[in-house]
């Protein structure tokens, strides 16, 4: 897969190469009126190098749609959300050896898109540079190979530290998600520069780059890592717990859903069953760290009681609240609130439809 994807890299940036070698510019009629077949190279190497600053998406997992047969194959085996969910990226799962060959297999695969390109370059460059020397002198290919191998370590590297705090702190998540683009932007910018250096200065800088860079990579795998494991504890506990509720469910009980702070093993669950809505807790652990518990109920009230629920940010911390008539709300302080949000909809919507939501789709 490694393999296809550094190839389909190249071939992408070879797109504008040959389209800027042909003089072909097809944003002609918005911004740019026309491109000098002499830009081609700077062009078709700012590409290359934007698109090896993002090899860390190629490790972000695909989701299936909602409502597809797949979400629904995965619901179905997991009904209740108590699955241990994985990270979205394929760093902590994969072995080493293919995480660290991303970064050589796609420099390869740019460096003979770049060959390729020089031979039908309408221009073949100054001699004593990058682009000019290419091939009449290894050093240049070394050059660009560190370069793009480089670059490739170094979106890999943010997108360790991305992984590795997806779960307990998104907001970090998406800031160096964001910043991988930003970065990627400015290094194929800033790499386009290369072409016009001379192979020794280029050489030096980028083996410089690639030196850094792969140092940096193998602490940010093993962060990942490490915060990986945790997250792994954490789930275990979280299905403890869940397990714990479901063997406190009365014959014929079923769980129709839950929300929880899956961070707190120790914390209250808010459940909603086909004879009941609930608030439980934990009264203690099992016989081992992912061997279920007991939970005590600490209040229940009657399906035809529920109005709907709500969520909101207090100073207890943010406090999900099922509403009935006739009596006062039960509320659960802490959590996801993305999964709260989802939990008071699918609430609210049993209240006023008599369906949850993915029954009505």
């Amino acid at each position: 897969m490694t393999l296809v994807f550094g190839i389909g890299f190249a071939v992408f940036a070879s797109i504008p190469f040959f389209l800027a070698n042909a003089g072909i510019n097809p944003l002609r009629k918005h911004v740019l009126r026309g491109i000098n077949p002499d830009q081609a190279p700077s062009i078709g190497i700012l590409v290359l190098f934007l698109l090896s600053a993002i090899a860390a998406f190629a490790f972000y997992e695909d989701k299936p749609p909602a409502g597809s047969s797949a979400a629904r194959a995965q619901q179905a085996a997991d009904p209740h959300g108590v699955k241990r969910r994985q990270p979205p990226t394929a760093f902590v799962r994969r072995p080493w050896p293919r995480v660290f060959a991303v970064g050589p297999v796609w420099a390869v695969c740019g460096v003979i898109a770049a060959f390729i390109w020089h031979a039908f370059a309408k221009d073949t460059g100054i001699p004593g540079t990058v682009w000019g020397d290419l091939t009449a002198s290894p050093l240049p290919a070394f050059a660009l190979l560190f370069g793009l191998w480089a670059t490739a370590n170094l979106s890999l590297t943010l997108g360790a530290i991305a992984d590795a705090f997806h779960r307990t702190l998104w907001a970090i998540f998406l800031i160096v998600s964001v910043i991988i683009v930003i970065l990627a932007i400015t290094i194929g910018v800033v790499a386009a520069n290369i072409l016009t250096m001379s192979p020794p200065a280029g050489l030096a800088v980028t083996a410089v780059c690639l030196i850094i860079t792969t140092v940096a990579l193998i602490p940010a795998r093993l962060f990942a890592v490490a915060r990986a494991r945790v997250t792994n504890r954490i789930d275990a506990a979280h299905e403890a717990r869940m397990q714990s509720l479901l063997m406190a469910l009365a014959p014929g009980e079923n769980l129709m859903l839950h929300f929880a702070d899956r961070e707190n093993p120790a914390g209250q669950i808010l459940a909603a069953t086909n004879q009941r809505l609930l608030l439980a807790a934990p009264t203690g652990t099992g016989t081992g760290p992912a061997r279920p518990g007991q939970v005590r109920i600490l209040d229940q009230a009657h399906p035809g009681q529920l109005r709907g629920a709500s969520t909101e940010f207090r100073k207890a911390g943010h406090t999900t609240s099922v509403h009935f008539r006739d009596r006062p709300d039960i509320e659960l302080v802490g959590g996801d609130p993305s999964e709260a949000d989802k939990f008071a909809e699918a609430l609210t919507s049993l209240a006023t439809t008599g369906r949850l939501p993915q029954e009505e789709a």
